[in-house]
């Protein structure tokens, strides 16, 4: 039995192997396409992974007016990370970026105690005149 395992285990690894060096072949051809410039182009998916999601509350619609926003975030996520996300999903420019984790809470429904999650949470400023049009109306 241990030997079948190992086999599909180095097949799985040849393969990414494969899918990597494809993928150098790709960035040197587009290299050679814009005279050696090398161009970085940010993914949007990579920014759905970093914010959650919008928090939206009454102290958080408050704070719209003076260009903060409140977003969960991954508990892995820095500020870099979330500036760059922000920027890509809304077409904005951040200026700041707080960052503050909550911490588990206890919680009672009827008779079965246990723990509300911790997550990360950002307040991310805006740079002035500039507003997430998602936010407006809610």
């Amino acid at each position: 039995m241990g030997l079948f395992g190992k086999k599909k285990i180095e097949d799985k690894i040849e393969g990414k192997e494969q899918e990597v060096s494809q993928v150098v072949v790709d960035e040197k051809k587009a290299e050679k396409k814009n005279n050696g410039k090398k161009i970085e182009v940010p993914t949007v998916g990579d920014s759905y992974g970093v914010v959650i999601s919008p928090i939206v509350t009454e102290k958080s619609h408050s704070i719209n007016q003076e260009g903060k926003y409140l977003f969960r975030v991954s508990s892995k996520a820095n500020k870099r990370d979330i500036k760059r996300a922000i920027e890509n999903m809304y077409k904005v420019d951040v200026d700041k970026v707080n960052v503050l984790t909550v911490s588990k809470k206890k919680r009672t429904i009827k008779y079965d105690r246990g723990y509300q999650k911790a997550y990360k949470k950002a307040i991310v400023t805006l740079k002035k005149g500039q507003s997430i049009i998602a936010f407006e109306g809610v």
